[in-house]
């Protein structure tokens, strides 16, 4: 009976020793998520690298990638650098679905970092959010229904596109006009948010007259269309659409010699549409997702010096700014993880910055039932060829 005892004895020793070593210790596998070594936090995203949206892609990418090697260069989060594997969705919910499987499974990150599309990120949803269930951190673009109610792992810090055409359409009718069109791109994320602009104009002014105008997506020939719209004679236009039919549908309303105020939303408010734009957009009137670029502020010169060192062919932009600034707030909430890095550390994490200022986007706030940081947005006009503030930011979610 003692020889049994003994037995039995150094078998549960046997046992207890294995289980401390597998998961005793400070760095075990039940603690650490995929993506974390103790080297390295690898991140992933899909952004538009090719397609009619790669103007807005490259840009971000340099954004997001010369935060991350700027970090890098200080020494990295608690002795790990920065990485994010990035795969070309070319603005196509397909392989944006297609996108976030390889970036999970095969490249195991782990969290999708600022990753680009709005109708696009929401078709991995399933897959990302429901089955792998890893964080989807700061889209560049989003829709309010994500929000309320809130999403496990969804966190987002811009204000929605429905949020925008709010704001435009207040902006318009306190502006004074009352005859006009939404020009918009005939699917259906650009379609919900011209709707939005006729109720919030009418908020302010009763009386006005607003019309939607669809139009197929990436329309190459906008002659025909400017030459409807001039008949129309309104007094003000709204252009939901890409950056370069902005462009075209612009070229063509000024070879007509027809002349309105135009106003658009906050993916338009980047350099690529000033330079390609000219004197055509001069006048434009648009929102903003972060605070103006042209002040000479402490957070504004770290990211023109971060721009300037890891991407020198590319100038200081709108887009790359915010990614910039979208990135630095989902560094921040991996700074401040206290223990394991992991997935769940960093979703609570997240929910711990409470008016946390980037000195790029209006100032943040999260909680466990707010998982969208920020309502603000700032509006913009063209003037001489940029961008200027027109007063300050204002909330999108009340009548300001």
């Amino acid at each position: 009976m003692q020889f049994i005892d003994a037995t039995v004895r150094a078998a549960l020793i046997g046992l207890a020793t294995a289980i401390t070593l597998s998961f005793g210790t400070g760095t075990t596998l039940a603690q650490q998520s995929p993506g974390v070594t103790d080297k390295e936090v690898k991140f992933g995203a899909w952004i538009p690298l090719t397609g009619a949206i790669a103007v807005n892609g490259v840009p971000q990418r340099a954004g997001t990638e010369a935060y991350l090697n700027m970090i890098n260069d200080r020494g990295g989060i608690k002795g790990r650098r920065l990485s994010v594997v990035i795969d070309d969705n070319a603005y196509n919910p397909q392989r944006t679905v297609a996108a976030a499987r390889k970036l999970i499974t095969r490249d195991e990150v782990f969290a999708i970092l600022v990753p680009n599309g709005t109708a696009q990120s929401a078709a991995a949803f399933d897959y990302v959010l429901g089955e792998a269930r890893v964080p989807l951190l700061n889209i560049y673009g989003g829709a309010a229904e994500w929000y309320s109610p809130p999403r496990a792992n969804l966190y987002g810090t811009l204000a929605p596109l429905e949020h925008q055409a709010r704001t435009l359409g207040r902006w318009a009718g306190k502006d004074g006009h009352k005859k006009v069109i939404v020009v918009h791109s005939a699917i259906s994320i650009y379609e919900g948010v011209a709707k939005m602009i006729a109720p919030a104009m009418k908020a302010v002014r009763p009386d006005a007259d607003v019309e939607l105008y669809p139009t197929k997506f990436d329309t190459a020939d906008y002659a025909p269309i400017a030459l409807d719209i001039a008949r129309k004679k309104p007094d003000a236009l709204v252009f939901i659409l890409a950056q370069g039919e902005i462009i075209r549908i612009s070229k063509e309303l000024a070879s007509q010699g027809f002349k309105s105020e135009n106003y658009t939303w906050a993916p338009s408010v980047a350099n690529g549409l000033l330079e390609l734009g000219g004197p055509v957009v001069n006048g434009l009137k648009s929102v903003s997702w972060t605070l103006p670029l042209t002040p000479d502020t402490p957070a504004i010169k770290e990211y023109r010096d971060a721009l300037a060192k890891y991407f020198p062919s590319e100038k200081p932009d709108y887009i790359s700014f915010t990614s910039f600034g979208l990135t630095k707030i989902v560094v921040e909430a991996l700074r401040r993880i206290d223990g394991p890095i992991t997935r769940e550390a960093l979703t609570r994490s997240m929910e711990s910055l409470k008016n946390y200022e980037t000195g790029i986007v209006p100032a943040v706030t999260f909680g466990a039932d707010r998982h969208l940081g920020g309502t603000s947005l700032q509006r913009v006009v063209v003037q001489s060829g940029n961008w200027v503030g027109v007063g300050a930011p204002v909330d999108s979610e009340k009548d300001w």
